[in-house]
């Protein structure tokens, strides 16, 4: 059984250095001076970015020890995506470019996702179709949102609009959260600061912040405007799945949609597991949206999961819902051939 999986990134390191400049400065996490816990942590953990900005032996290697027939690579976190359209439309373009050269070298085992302008909505539906229909991309991967603008902002229409006249997915990802939701509900004294970076980041409040942005999609009807938009979202659905009754309970009574919020996500969304391997998640996500619309991925190579398979092969569904999950869906969803 090959697998075929969805988020897994890649950087061009000439588009890393043209955006540098252009980067915002990372908001100080310091608020205690005695506190040196994640200068200590940093030390121990530096990252090597070398598989990132590559796609060559090194990823190959790891694809074929555990047995991962195709990677879809998408921008990794630093993404130009999110600075001034004046320069992140040409940035985006030559990401795009990068992206498709590095994959044209191993066509058969690399895919990959658009990297958009989102600050200029229009500007990035033309990028999506030039990147899809010019450059074979899968789709585009979205990370957080643009200048506090989440995505059910009407601002963004003509981006679903796009993805959904192609029929390509939109991978959405987690990114770095505002300083002041990180502040309010992340920093405490009973903690270091590291705890309140992770608890603010993969620990907690990038998923929960990328589940609610997602519901807000719901809310906001942009499954009405657009029945046939698809949506693919990591980390087992960013906790959504596991409210969707309690939403329509809720919720469901004071929105007037075309289908209730379980239904919309159900048909519209897709979710993998980000390579958070734990079986309890998986019988979940089975329970609420099933084989049908769960994919495989392991977020290489910023996670590192050993025999990936195994997670598969070693639960208790079915072999025909282990293919779905392992390579069919992807297939039929990102029209592979």
């Amino acid at each position: 059984m090959k697998l075929i999986t969805l988020e897994e990134h890649w950087e061009s390191q000439r588009v890393n250095d043209a955006a540098k400049p252009y980067m915002p400065k990372p908001a100080n996490p310091h608020k205690n001076s005695d506190d040196h816990s994640i200068e200590e942590f940093v030390a121990k953990t530096k990252r090597d970015n070398t598989e990132l900005i590559s796609a060559g032996e090194r990823r190959l290697a790891f694809m074929d020890q555990n047995e991962i027939q195709m990677q879809i690579m998408g921008y990794g976190d630093d993404t130009p995506q999110n600075l001034d359209p004046k320069v992140a439309i040409d940035l985006c373009k030559m990401a795009n470019d990068d992206l498709a050269k590095a994959i044209s070298a191993h066509p058969d085992r690399l895919g990959g996702w658009a990297t958009l302008p989102v600050g200029n909505p229009e500007a990035a539906a033309a990028e999506l179709e030039r990147a899809v229909k010019q450059l074979g991309l899968q789709g585009a991967m979205i990370h957080g949102y643009y200048d506090g603008h989440m995505f059910d902002d009407p601002m963004y229409e003509p981006i679903f609009a796009k993805a959904e006249e192609l029929d390509v997915p939109l991978y959405f990802h987690p990114a770095v959260i505002p300083e002041e939701i990180s502040e309010h509900y992340y920093q405490g004294q009973g903690w270091s600061e590291l705890t309140a970076f992770t608890f603010a980041g993969a620990g907690w409040g990038w998923h929960e912040d990328l589940g609610v942005q997602m519901i807000r999609l719901i809310l906001a009807g942009v499954f009405d405007r657009h029945p046939k938009l698809k949506i693919i979202t990591g980390h087992w659905g960013e906790m959504v799945p596991n409210f969707l009754e309690r939403m329509d309970q809720t919720l469901g009574l004071t929105v007037h949609l075309d289908r209730s919020i379980s239904q919309t996500y159900r048909d519209n969304f897709y979710i993998t597991p980000s390579g958070m391997f734990f079986p309890a998640q998986l019988t979940l996500a089975m329970t609420e949206v099933g084989a049908d619309h769960l994919l495989y991925s392991l977020d290489y190579p910023y996670n590192h999961p050993a025999d990936a398979q195994k997670f598969l092969t070693e639960s208790d569904l079915t072999q025909a819902d282990q293919e779905k999950i392992a390579n069919q869906n992807a297939a039929a969803l990102l029209h592979l051939n």
